[in-house]
């Protein structure tokens, strides 16, 4: 390696080390929010399936349920 390559890595290293310096808190801040987003939409979506069961559930015993025949007193 020549001196001017190994001059290119150091200042390679340098940019990406004050890069995450300046900008790591904010990226991670920003993967944890999508992170809690993409959890949250995830739980409403489990919610609403739930729910959709449950309603299919109760209309399906509903209709499932039979009315007693009255017998005729003679």
């Amino acid at each position: 390696m020549t001196a001017g390559q190994l001059d290119t890595v150091i200042n390679a290293y340098v940019w990406i080390d004050t890069q995450a310096a300046v900008y790591g808190p904010g990226l991670a801040a920003a993967a944890s929010l999508w992170a809690v987003c993409r959890t949250v939409r995830a739980l409403r979506h489990a919610a609403d399936r739930v729910r959709l069961h449950l309603e299919l559930q109760h209309i399906e015993d509903h209709a499932n349920q039979t009315t007693p025949i009255r017998e005729e007193k003679p």
